[in-house]
């Protein structure tokens, strides 16, 4: 993946970056609200750490793209699995 991504043109990756940024957003957003559906005190549902996970490879995914704007997150610390 990385000889292909070196390939394509510098617009097409801040694209496809941002798009990644954006997905990795929206499962963020979809584990908010299916974690929301539930009383505190009750297991969250598998769901909520399904779109945690997606979001963290979709990050990733975008991190893993040079551009002039990222990877953003390269010196940031790996997220803990205690809040999944």
């Amino acid at each position: 993946m990385d000889t292909l991504i070196q390939d394509i043109a510098q617009q097409v990756r801040i694209h496809l970056r941002t798009e990644l940024l954006r997905l990795a957003r929206d499962e963020e957003n979809a584990a908010a609200d299916a974690a929301a559906r539930v009383h505190y005190w009750e297991a969250l549902p598998p769901v909520v750490s399904g779109h945690r996970e997606c979001a963290l490879v979709l990050r990733r995914a975008a991190d893993a793209i040079d551009t002039p704007r990222g990877p953003t997150h390269r010196n940031a610390p790996e997220p803990t699995p205690s809040h999944v």
